[in-house]
């Protein structure tokens, strides 16, 4: 049971809960008792201009020559920057994040937007965007433990090979066939299958391939094609359809693509 994007107060407070999530621990608790693994969602690189983060610690962020932060994007109604994990203030911020996650029971962390961690920029330390994205990465993969499982998402792959274990290869998935603007990039299930099946070499090389979630309710376009698209690339599988919102077919498609065996390669 993966806890989504909204427990936290803004990007980059992830130990600080939003006004709908009072008890963030407890909730994991609860998802545990009931015989579940615990799994949350961040995106640890990036760090909102409304954040508790970027007010206390602006020197925690990568800089552009002129000193102005550099920019990581647009999104939740504001700015994005990029966190500069070569700061030791940084670093012990992003590691005491990670360890709290594991003393609260988490063993499952998709990691999004991480391109951030690899933007051009004026860090603490004189390494490569690259060669801090990798470490960075490592540094939360220390903080979860050997036994935890990391799904890496906005990623550049290649930098990310041997440090994830699982990956998505894909744009997000959407209730329309075709993304807006006919931008592959975007959101859609035309340019998640384009991206699925050019990268399937991937699964079971690099990483566990994750195709995004499993979506079958009514009123998804095409939804029986992406149904098979899960079901012959689709490595880590997961659910984000309410189940009140399933019809018959629905809950059966979803039931078995959660259930059946993936092979260990798609291409031999």
């Amino acid at each position: 049971m993966q806890v989504d994007d909204g427990y936290q107060a803004e990007i980059g407070d992830w130990l600080i809960p939003s006004g709908d999530f009072a008890d963030v621990p407890g909730l994991f608790a609860r998802i545990r008792d009931s015989g579940r693994r615990a799994g949350i969602w961040t995106a640890p690189f990036l760090v909102g201009a409304l954040s508790q983060v970027a007010a206390e610690h602006p020197d925690w962020l990568v800089r552009n020559d002129d000193g102005s932060p550099v920019s990581a994007g647009h999104n939740w109604n504001q700015d994005l920057y990029a966190l500069d994990s070569t700061h030791p203030g940084a670093a012990d911020y992003l590691a005491t994040v990670f360890r709290t996650f594991r003393d609260w029971g988490i063993d499952f962390h998709k990691i999004d937007f991480v391109y951030a961690g690899a933007l051009p920029g004026k860090r603490y330390s004189d390494i490569s965007p690259i060669q801090a994205y990798r470490d960075a990465l490592g540094l939360i993969r220390e903080a979860i433990g050997s036994d935890a499982y990391l799904l890496g998402c906005g990623a550049p792959q290649l930098p990310s090979i041997g440090l994830v274990d699982a990956m998505r290869v894909s744009p997000d998935i959407a209730p329309t066939y075709l993304p807006e603007d006919d931008d592959i990039s975007m959101p859609g299930q035309w340019g998640a299958v384009l991206n699925g099946e050019s990268r399937s070499f991937q699964h079971g090389r690099f990483w566990v391939n994750d195709p995004d979630c499993i979506v079958a309710r009514p009123g998804i376009e095409r939804r029986e094609g992406w149904a098979s698209h899960v079901s012959k690339f689709g490595g880590l599988r997961g659910s984000s359809d309410a189940i009140d919102q399933l019809d018959d077919w629905g809950l059966e498609t979803t039931r078995r693509l959660l259930s059946e065996p993936v092979p260990r390669y798609f291409i031999d």
